[in-house]
């Protein structure tokens, strides 16, 4: 197989990202390159031939390896992507007026100094007992930050995001009975509870455990945190990464003052210490001690259809043609064909 021509490189940190992923991916195949003991997944996002691979455990390490790997099997690399989930800041930016809200998008770009991602227990004990972090990675590429600037002006048209489309394509493209999973909870299944609220019991979820009066719903937040259905919001801004999972809002709330953390996460900072990648998360919880799972597939699925977007608008060096249509789809690249559905 002539593996030259697969330039967009994907890296899924779990099966459930790595399953959205997949329902958006066309033509898909698998195959195993040569001297590499992993499977990788090929196929097209538009004129973008594509290869997607999940790592073998969550960390900054299993990452690093699964990239490095990948470009040595796929020599001719030039984008890279890392696509999941993550945890969110629920309110940032002036007076904390940004709202973050479960199923939107965080976009890691260059900001106060950082590249996009932070590896925020990478540096100095300092003599004041504190750690100067100096784990700031490099920040996307060219091309990568141009296609997120085109995308953000695209957004902000008539015809606006293509991702309830995407969406829409992605479960089409999975068996039937996983279909359900990767909807959209709904506003009311997002509840945000006080800072100094606490989970009770790490072994049950919040559903009849944990006092309702003291969490605030979306409509609670005021209008900048309202969504439609599959009309997640995109924010960009710094990425936290770390081998460490986050179930503490002081700690949150600390990196975000900090650092400007709006996204916690674990695998970036070993795929951007090295590579000039870009890094897409789907926002699943908000990195307190109430996690829970109910919309880790729908997170998945609103950063892998974001993701899509993003490779269309990446330049093909195919010579083709982008029609730029005001009255219909603003970025109107070819598409061709759609997911199968997955065995």
């Amino acid at each position: 197989m002539d593996t030259s021509r697969y330039t967009v490189g994907w890296i899924a940190p779990m099966s459930l990202e790595l399953t959205a992923a997949l329902g958006i991916l066309e033509d898909r195949t698998t195959i195993e390159a040569p001297d590499d003991d992993v499977i990788y997944h090929i196929g097209r996002i538009g004129s973008h031939f594509v290869v997607m691979v999940v790592c073998p455990r969550i960390g900054i390490e299993p990452a690093a390896t699964a990239l490095a790997n990948m470009r040595r099997s796929f020599p001719n690399i030039k984008h890279i992507l890392v696509v999941g989930i993550a945890g969110g800041v629920p309110g940032y930016g002036p007076d904390l007026r940004e709202q973050i809200v479960l199923g939107d998008v965080v976009v890691g770009v260059p900001q106060h100094g950082s590249g996009g991602v932070t590896h925020y227990e990478f540096g100095a004990w300092e003599g004041n007992n504190e750690l100067t972090v100096k784990g700031h990675t490099l920040h996307p590429s060219a091309a990568l930050l141009t296609a997120v600037n085109n995308l953000r002006s695209a957004h902000m048209l008539v015809a606006g995001s293509r991702i309830p489309e995407y969406l829409h394509e992605l479960r089409m493209g999975l068996n039937k009975r996983w279909r359900q999973a990767f909807e959209d909870p709904g506003a009311e299944n997002d509840h945000l509870f006080e800072d100094d609220y606490l989970h009770p019991d790490r072994g049950r979820t919040c559903e009849g455990l944990c006092d309702a009066t003291r969490a605030k719903r979306r409509k609670d937040r005021g209008p900048r945190a309202e969504r439609e259905t599959d009309q997640p919001e995109i924010h960009y801004g710094n990425i936290g990464s770390a081998n460490a999972v986050v179930r503490s809002s002081a700690k949150r709330n600390e990196l975000y003052a900090r650092h400007s953390i709006i996204c916690l996460e674990m695998e970036a900072a070993g795929v951007m210490s090295d590579y000039q990648g870009l890094v897409i998360r789907g926002i699943c919880d908000y990195a307190d001690s109430h996690k829970n799972k109910m919309w880790q597939e729908y997170a998945a699925a609103t950063a892998a259809a974001y993701a899509k977007e993003v490779i269309l608008l990446l330049p093909s060096g195919t010579g083709v043609q982008k029609n730029n249509n005001t009255a219909g789809n603003q970025y109107n690249i070819p598409v061709y064909g759609h997911p199968a559905a997955f065995p």
